[in-house]
């Protein structure tokens, strides 16, 4: 962002209307006592009836109180009305010569769109009922030294509303619509595992080594320690060294971050929540899973009904109080690839690859189990449209969940829309098997596989020392919001997204 041209016009002549607003005693004041928000100020106007303008300017006398932005004005002469919008809404403001005197022609000057200002006055309704304040005095709060964007049409270059997010909300507000919807998703979803007696709980950010994940890290160096650490790419292998520690039930919603590439369904910092249950099983695992997106989705957005938007891009109705789908990968695969991945070998799955499409140079590096992933995407996931729950992935790809004993592990992705919401595990809590596991990952990582783990001593030494046999879960909170308020693109609930210079 360029620092601001003082020589330009419009900024040159509204810093020249600041110094006129120090001189009328008006420097940035430090507070401003409103009595009334724009939507509790149109409550009570509707309840008290309404006042013809004539009335309310002859008589105004009331000290109603609100502050906010301006966001339109229309110059009448002698009348001014002007749209002022706070965290709650919008409320017509009207500026007359005869309640204001001499300061009209103050305000008629100084004033523009983007300032912020305090009014008391009346309330009343105009002629054609709309909720207004007669403004009897004016407290200028804050210039705006830069224009917003045209007044009628908000923010909506899509890169803009990225950058400058502050913007997008001051002008848009169904994004302030949007994030509202975000926060109380997130609030939602603590109070589900908040009545089930799960301790929210915080780890680390800065870690040794990164783990829980497939993923490429992001690395930097501690001077003071003089070591490099890695930012963490998921929030597994902390919350389940609590659980060794004898805390049952935690879960934590962070910020983890992988050094992949962008698209709309991915960003390198994104927010997570895992959770941690002790002595329960994948299938309560479920069951919790559905009853707390149902009751969170429904107190954030008020419905359980929705239209999406599939990976694909095509519309899909869904209604989440209906029963979802269970799935087997291996089955799966079976269906839509005629593919055995129980009894078929990994030479069959890179021809299978191939013939789907991918280079078979790239064919010739990947394990069996990311040949199977690659052939399940290509081929069933693309169907998977309604909420669905998929059991039982290739052992391989999922090493920190306990394996089945016949390829696969058990865990689960839940499905919406073709979207992977959710991972989640019948935890693997024996630390042997846990470090042959992470072995064959370490192995994979020599031979150039980045997104492979390695060996974490640490953590198997935790599971050494007995770890609760339990179930996990973990959820993207971007993926979700951006699903169910029907956005295609992350970056559209995130508030401050990563951007390219």
């Amino acid at each position: 962002m360029k620092p601001l041209d003082t020589t330009h016009p419009l900024v040159a002549e509204r810093l020249k209307k600041r110094e006129k607003w120090k001189e009328l005693g008006f420097d940035y004041p430090t507070k401003f006592d409103r009595t009334h928000t724009a939507s509790e100020a149109k409550i009570e106007i509707e309840a008290h009836g309404t006042r013809d303008t004539k009335s309310v300017m002859a008589d105004c006398q009331s000290k109603k109180m609100v502050c906010g932005r301006i966001m339109q004005m229309r110059d009448m002469g002698k009348l001014i009305f002007m749209q002022l919008r706070d965290v709650s809404g919008d409320l017509q403001i009207c500026l007359s010569e005869t309640v204001l005197s001499e300061r009209f022609t103050d305000w008629k000057g100084l004033l523009d769109l983007g300032d912020i200002i305090g009014v008391s006055g009346e309330f009343f309704s105009t002629k054609h009922g709309e909720p207004s304040l007669m403004a009897s005095s004016v407290t200028p709060l804050s210039k705006a030294l830069r224009p917003l964007p045209e007044k009628f049409h908000g923010l909506t270059d899509t890169e803009a509303q990225y950058r400058q997010r502050y913007l997008d909300l001051a002008t848009n507000p169904e994004t302030v619509s949007r994030f509202r919807s975000r926060s109380r998703f997130i609030s939602a979803v603590r109070e589900f595992l908040d009545a089930r007696d799960f301790l929210e709980v915080e780890t680390r950010v800065l870690q040794p080594q990164a783990g829980g994940a497939m993923a490429q890290v992001f690395e930097t160096h501690h001077n003071a320690l003089d070591k490099d650490f890695a930012l963490r790419i998921a929030l597994e292998l902390d919350l389940k060294m609590l659980t060794v520690g004898g805390l049952e039930r935690v879960y934590e919603i962070g910020k983890c971050f992988r050094n992949e590439g962008i698209d709309p369904s991915h960003l390198q910092e994104f927010t997570m929540l895992e959770w941690y249950a002790a002595y329960a099983d994948i299938e309560q695992n479920m069951k919790w899973c559905r009853e707390m997106l149902l009751e969170s989705v429904k107190k954030a957005f008020g419905k359980t009904s929705f239209e999406l938007s599939t990976k694909g891009g095509e519309p899909l109705s869904i209604e989440l109080s209906e029963d979802w789908e269970v799935e087997r990968f291996p089955d799966l695969l079976q269906l839509y690839a005629q593919f055995d991945m129980l009894s078929s070998t990994k030479k069959e799955a890179k021809l299978e690859c191939v013939k789907l499409g991918m280079p078979s140079d790239e064919a010739e590096k990947m394990g069996y189990a990311n040949l199977l992933d690659f052939i399940y995407k290509k081929t069933a996931r693309p169907h998977l449209l309604k909420p669905t729950f998929v059991l039982d992935y290739p052992a391989d790809l999922k090493p920190l969940a306990r394996p089945n004993g016949d390829g696969t592990a058990s865990c689960y992705q839940l499905l919406i829309g073709g979207w992977e919401v959710v991972n989640a595990y019948g935890e693997l809590v024996d630390p042997t098997i846990q470090r042959e596991l992470l072995k064959t990952q370490a192995a994979a990582k020599a031979a150039g596989d980045v997104e492979a783990m390695n060996v974490d001593n640490s953590f198997l030494a935790a599971m050494e020392h007995g770890m609760l046999i339990q179930t996990g879960f973990g959820m993207g909170i971007d993926r979700i919001v951006a699903l169910f308020s029907g956005q295609s693109n992350l970056k559209d609930v995130v508030f401050f997204p990563m951007m390219k210079e």
